[in-house]
């Protein structure tokens, strides 16, 4: 969390007072006098009619690292200001994984053998050619690296995001049509790009195979066995399906429903440890995550070079910050950055009204039966024509290329683009270009810096639990 809304980092109206206190509860103790001066000026400011004003970022040679730089009062670094300063310190990664939403077995390791078997199994694909490792491999931080995405069985536009640490976000795919973490992987077997399966097929799968894994988790299996009740294939949409009784339907969607749940809970074991910028932030403000000690003799603040811990001063003062924040560097909201369209293919629409209907309309949402729990925790933002979610910064060295359909090749290309004010969408189709993102000079050095920092940020890997690959299943 943060209170960075634009480069120099102000509190635009009294309102976002609760906001500030919020944040404040988990400042480091001694940077609590610093954030209510800050805060109190900036209302000033407010209430007077006074424009904020950006600070230039100084060349890296003209300051000390982090270690050294340190102000007197409350160790932040003197060239960021306390507002900036919390925002770094909010970065560091807990070790413990936030609740699961409307999952009770999200944290059962029955369920998560399952999702396992289930993540890596070619059967519940159409035509038996992939998996949900397909796409999200393990090779590559369990997502793709293709420059011209593809979706499974069929050409797609947008690149596969990251499953490690999703334990840790609020809303999932680029345009956000899923609001738990169980009911993602739903949309990817019923998609005919993607795994092109059904409901029904999903159902009867499990009977063929997982009947016994499936009860150690979930209890009893329904038997599906009888196709005239439950015929071979089908979902919402196809007539097979809709002749069904209203019950049989629920008992159908209640196994899918698991099946997700299933999923989550193996994926909540694809979380990475900390990074170097966790352990040396948690060092520099006093945080205790809960990190295991350092097997080396290391000193904590050797973890990051001069170059990076100069590329974390630059990420706070850049304005970064107002979208990347956070233990995962993302506001899991919505922006229009005007990433520009794939050769050869339309630009991407993004959050449309379209998305936040399917959403609302999904059985599988967070208002829905079977979400477990109070339904509705976190309501969906709303539409957001071109906007899509923002991506965590960690782990990008396993992850390119970048942008929500790859068209960034390298880690400099988005930077680069990001310094330049993004992109532009010249017919107005697709929306503004968000107002947070304009342009900004830094020097070659400060550049390098920024880089060096965001590289910084792979954390220690997941030891995949159970070992890589099933066997028995494809």
């Amino acid at each position: 969390m943060t209170l960075s809304r634009a480069p120099s980092t102000v509190l635009h109206t009294a309102s976002d007072l609760g906001h500030v206190r919020e944040v404040m509860s988990t400042c480091p103790q001694p940077l609590r006098k610093l954030v209510a001066a800050a805060v109190s000026g900036c209302l000033l400011a407010c209430s007077s009619g006074a424009a904020p004003t950006a600070s230039p970022v100084r060349d890296a040679g003209a300051a000390a690292d982090l270690a050294t730089g340190r102000a007197a009062n409350g160790g932040c670094p003197s060239e960021l200001d306390a507002a900036q300063c919390m925002g770094l310190s909010a970065l560091i990664q807990p070790l413990a994984l936030p609740p699961a939403l409307g999952n009770a077995s999200a944290d059962d390791d029955d369920a998560a053998v399952l999702g396992f078997q289930i993540f890596f199994d070619i059967r519940f694909s159409r035509g038996r050619k992939v998996r949900c490792e397909s796409c999200h491999s393990v090779d590559y931080a369990f997502a793709d690296n293709a420059q011209v995405p593809t979706l499974g069985l069929g050409p797609g536009v947008r690149n596969s995001p990251t499953v490690l640490n999703a334990a840790r976000h609020t809303i999932f795919m680029w345009d956000g049509r899923a609001d738990t973490l169980w009911s993602q992987p739903l949309l990817a077997f019923e998609n005919p790009d993607e795994m092109g399966f059904t409901r029904l097929e999903i159902a009867h799968t499990l009977q063929a195979f997982y009947a016994s894994m499936y009860q150690r988790a979930f209890g009893p299996l329904p038997d599906f066995s009888d196709r005239a009740r439950f015929p071979a294939a089908g979902m919402p949409g196809d007539a097979a399906f809709d002749a069904m009784r209203p019950e049989d339907q629920r008992v159908v969607d209640q196994t899918v429903a698991n099946v997700g749940k299933a999923l989550e809970a193996y994926m909540r074991k694809l979380a990475t440890g900390p990074s170097r910028v966790d352990r040396y932030l948690a060092s520099l403000f006093d945080a205790d995550p809960g990190y295991p000690p350092l097997k080396s003799n290391t000193p904590v603040e050797q973890l990051l070079s001069a170059e990076e811990q100069r590329g974390a001063v630059v990420f706070a003062r850049s304005g970064c910050l107002a979208c990347h924040s956070g233990s995962q560097l993302s506001d899991d909201q919505f922006h229009d950055l005007g990433v520009p369209a794939l050769p050869g293919h339309a630009p991407d629409p993004g959050r449309t009204p379209a998305v936040v209907e399917l959403l609302a309309s999904s059985p599988f949402n967070a208002s829905g039966v079977f979400f477990e729990g109070t339904p509705g925790a976190t309501p969906p933002p709303a539409a957001a024509a071109g906007a899509f979610r923002t991506p965590s910064l960690r782990n990008l060295t396993r992850s390119r290329p970048y942008g929500h359909n790859g068209v960034f090749a390298s880690l400099e290309d988005v930077v680069d683009f990001h310094l330049a004010g993004g992109g532009q969408d010249p017919d107005g189709l697709l929306g503004e270009v968000d107002p947070l993102l304009r342009p900004q000079q830094l020097s070659a050095a400060d550049r390098a810096a920024l880089i060096a920092f965001l590289k910084a940020l792979d954390g220690m890997y997941p030891a995949l639990p159970w070992g890589q690959w099933p066997s028995g299943n494809g």
